[in-house]
Formats: C-alpha cells, structure tokens, sequence
C-alpha cells in the first residue's frame, strides 16, 4: 500500500472505500420489479453501456459490436449530456432490445436492474456498480491515476479489461455464453462493495477529533 510506502504505520491506515452517493448504498431491491418499472424484458440479461457524464468514448461503435454478435440480450445505452449521440443511436434499428437515455438521475436503479456493466475506469462509477454488485467490463481509462482502478478491479475478478469495440464484444460474448463466469464476477463485486464508506469516513474523523457515538443516521 502506497501510504506504507511513504511513511505511515499501519494503525493509521483504514481502507474503508470510496464515499459515493446514499442513493448507491442502498440495498439492491427487487429486480423485477425495477425493471417492471423501467420497461426493460424481464427474461433477458441487461447490460448497460456508459461513457459517463458527457457521453463520451466509442460508445456507437462498441453498441454496433454488441449488435453484431446476435446474442440474446438487451442493451441500455446512456448517452449522458451528448444529445447528438442520442439522436445518433435513436436512428439506428437494432436487431435486440435496446433502450437509450441521456442524462439521467436513476442510475441506482438501472445499476441494481441490470446485468452487466461496460464502463470507462472512473472510481465513482466502478464504486457505484460495486455497491450494486454489477459485474464490470472496462474499456477505458486515464493514464496514470486510473490505471490502478483496472488493476485493481481485474486482478480481484469483478470484471475485465477490454480497450476496444471488438474486445469489448468479444469478454460480453463470453459472459452471456457461460453465465456461472458473470456471476463470479457479480460475486466478486459484492464482496468488493463498501456501501458504509461515507459513514465509517465521518465515524473515524469524528472520533480522532473527540466526538464520541455521533449520529450519523
């Protein structure tokens, strides 16, 4: 651990996770009723493909990728803040059920509804589908201060590298064809979670500063 490296004793450290929004760190619910809620079939495995905020990333040309593979899916594209995307992907006749958002503010629920998450290395999202116990596929990355989050989340087995359209496809195909190997993952990414990251954070701060039992409900 870095902070060993440089210095500190092991009793100063506490790995508690990365804080991320209360609505994340709720209990998983019930999927059919979400998705009941959302629309989304009931007897196929959903995977949702992100590019974060802005919509950004090869988020068209790993969609057609998916398409090409004729599996037994559906897809949930979000396309952020890039309205063009959207308008771009609404045009599109795909050959599976596919649903496509802009920006959105449920993504708890579509994150505990769905299947499998493709997703850009971001330590927000890759916490938020930890907490959901979504099996990730990673295709994208910041040089340098994401590299440790696709080492950590492969090298743990809640997902898998795939840096292209083609690899991408090519880690769904496998999941979908031997679901025992996504459920592993899914296995892995619950084990991984840390929903009471925000609340042990305050518990810990609070009681180096002398606050003792706080409220923190």
């Amino acid at each position: 651990m870095r902070a060993l490296q440089f210095g500190l004793r092991p009793e100063q450290v506490k790995v508690v996770g990365l804080p991320v929004a209360e609505r994340f760190c709720r209990p998983p619910g019930d999927r059919e009723i979400l998705r009941e809620k959302l629309g989304w079939p009931q007897d196929l495995p959903v995977v949702i493909l992100v590019g974060g905020g802005d919509g950004l990333g090869p988020i068209k040309k790993t969609a057609q990728a998916i398409a090409s593979l004729g599996l037994r899916l559906a897809l949930v594209i979000i396309t952020g803040r890039n309205q063009d995307l959207k308008k771009t992907l609404e045009a599109i006749r795909w050959p599976m059920p596919t649903f496509i958002y802009g920006f959105v503010r449920e993504m708890p629920d579509y994150m505990r509804a769905a299947d499998i998450l493709v997703t850009k290395a971001g330590p927000g999202t890759i916490s938020e589908a930890l907490n959901a116990g979504l099996p990730m596929i990673l295709y994208s990355r910041l040089p340098g201060q994401e590299d440790g989050n696709v080492a950590f989340v492969v090298s743990e087995g809640a997902g898998v590298w795939a840096p292209s359209a083609e690899l991408i496809a090519s880690a769904l195909s496998n999941w979908i064809h031997h679901p025992e190997k996504r459920e592993k993952a899914a296995a892995e990414s619950r084990r991984l979670a840390y929903p009471q990251a925000a609340q042990t954070i305050a518990q810990i701060t609070a009681e180096h500063v002398g606050i003792r039992n706080p409220s923190l409900t």
